[in-house]
């Protein structure tokens, strides 16, 4: 189950490749789009270079936000728009008409 949306299944067209390590699992994408969750330079560090402390911390804080699409907690993803306080997960997106856009480098 992937500790940022907490599906075990989500379209990887949406969420990327799960990825384990650490006795963490993510979807690519969900660590890509999670609030405040940045990526080191060195890709062998922690989870694809994402820290395993820092996206601990991202899943704690997403424990008290609620999804606009699905209602539950969790939600990891703000969006971006200007004084919007929506916030979702990322297999939610696409019901909820949310637009994500991945250009890499990302």
């Amino acid at each position: 189950v992937c500790v940022l949306c907490r599906r075990a299944e989500a379209d990887p067209v949406i969420c990327g490749d799960k990825v384990e390590k650490h006795g963490l699992c993510a979807h690519v994408f969900c660590l890509y789009f999670a609030m405040s969750l940045c990526q080191q330079a060195d890709p062998r560090v922690g989870l694809m270079g994402f820290n395993p402390r820092d996206i601990q911390t991202v899943v704690r804080r997403a424990a008290q936000k609620r999804c606009c699409v699905c209602g539950e907690t969790g939600a990891t993803i703000m969006c971006c728009e200007e004084d919007c306080d929506k916030w979702f997960h990322l297999p939610c997106a696409k019901e909820g008409h949310c637009v994500n856009e991945y250009i890499p480098p990302y």
